[in-house]
Formats: C-alpha cells, structure tokens, sequence
C-alpha cells in the first residue's frame, strides 16, 4: 500500500508539474505575440515629446528683407515679401574643383569662414563642424562649407590637408579658396559678414577669422548665425537645421 501511495503522489506531482509547464507556454507565447506592440508604445511614449517639441517649433525667420512683391495666381493676387539671395560664386574645393550654385543646388548650406593659420577660433569651429557633419552624416540635403579668409596662405593642397585633419567627408564637407577679392565681396555683400572679418592682423600675420556658422536655406536666403566656438549655440543651430530639412521635405 505504501508503495502504491507513493505511486499516486508521484502521478499527481508529475500532472501538476505538466500544467504548470502548459501554463507557462501559454504565458510565453501571449508575451512573444504581445512584445512587437509593447516594444512599440514604449518607443511612441518616448519619442512623443521630441515630436511635440519639433512641431511646436517655429521655422527660423529669413532674414534682409528687401521688400515686397505682388504675385499674379490666375484670379488671385498675393503679396510677396522679397529677401535677400546669396548671389551665385565661383570658388575651388580641396580637391580644385569648382563648386558653384549649381554645385549646391537645393542644399541646406551651413558656412563657416576659416583660415587653415588661425589656430583658435579656426580650430574651434571646425571641431564643431565634424560634430555637424557627423550628426547629419546620411542626410545628402545638408551640405558643410568652409571658406577661406586668406586665399594667399591658404592653397588647395593645404585646404586638402586641412580637410584630412578634421576628417571632412567628400562632397559633404567643402573648403574653398578663390580670388581674394572676390572671397572678400562674398564675405560682406553675400553673406552679410562685419568688416572687421576681414581686416588684416598683422602680429599674426593673417585675417581676422569669422566666429559665427551662417545657416542658408535651400532657396539661398539666410536663415540664422550662431556662435561657432559654442557648442550650446550649434546644438541650436543644429534643431533649426532639423526643422529646415522638415520644411524642404523633397
């Protein structure tokens, strides 16, 4: 009898032991269906905000306004407001080609003005510039432009060289140089640059170098500047380069 007991207890443990084991399939399999839309709310859940944020957003002004235009639409007429457009330019890259409007056509251009001599406020930005390059490494509508300050100094091998050491991606990241006179006229009438930007330091023996980013958008009118050598005012260079990319969706 006492055999013939265990026998039955045995049986009981091992029937109790297969439900559970039925049990915690089902547990499983409803959690392996259940996981995709889990896994989905929570990253709706944390990325709510930063959509909230981007829409709430306003698009950054465009700037020189030069006056107003009225615009004939079948029936309709609509007041347009004019603004000022960068002008076309002929200027070589690291490489010695020649980049141009066409070159750059529809890009989000961020522009910095440099010289290869310059080792702070040069080197500064430029750090900044890699950080943007990298931050919007696979979007091919943002283009980086560094343009020379001292096209005498700085020749296309040394912007080549220059471009290595901040590892300047090809076709992302340009550096040019050109006639000096001409870089000069681009600086003031085309970018809308200070003067003193250009004025000749003679203990360091080069030209003053620019110490803001220019952000221009895609129809080439300029859209902000920002504080290159801080890293707080191209973070919020880079939250308007966002909004522009969502403004000039292709």
């Amino acid at each position: 009898m006492v055999g013939y007991e265990k026998y039955i207890e045995r049986d009981i443990l091992l029937n109790m032991t297969h439900k559970e084991m039925k049990g915690d399939g089902k547990l499983w399999l409803i959690f392996i269906v259940l996981a995709p839309f889990l896994l989905y709310g929570l990253f709706y859940l944390y990325t709510k905000q930063a959509r909230v944020d981007l829409s709430s957003m306003k698009y950054p002004n465009k700037m020189y306004s030069l006056g107003m235009d009225t615009i004939i639409e079948g029936t309709y007429k609509k007041i347009d407001t004019i603004y000022h457009e960068i002008p076309d330019f002929k200027f070589l890259n690291q490489f010695g080609q020649e980049i141009h409007k066409g070159v750059l056509n529809d890009k989000i251009l961020v522009v910095q003005f440099f010289s290869t001599k310059d080792d702070q406020s040069s080197a500064i930005m430029s750090s900044q510039m890699l950080r943007v390059q990298n931050s919007f490494l696979r979007d091919d509508k943002l283009m980086l432009l560094s343009i020379s300050l001292d096209a005498t100094n700085d020749s296309i091998p040394l912007l080549k060289a220059y471009s290595k050491k901040y590892e300047a991606l090809p076709g992302k990241w340009q550096m040019l140089t050109g006639n000096q006179a001409e870089l000069n006229k681009m600086v003031l009438d085309g970018f809308k640059m200070p003067k003193e930007y250009l004025e000749f330091d003679t203990v360091l023996n080069h030209a003053f170098v620019a110490s803001h980013f220019v952000l221009v958008d895609p129809e080439w009118n300029i859209r902000g500047y920002y504080a290159g050598t801080f890293e707080k005012d191209v973070n919020i260079m880079m939250g308007d380069i966002l909004l522009l990319l969502e403004e000039f969706k292709r």
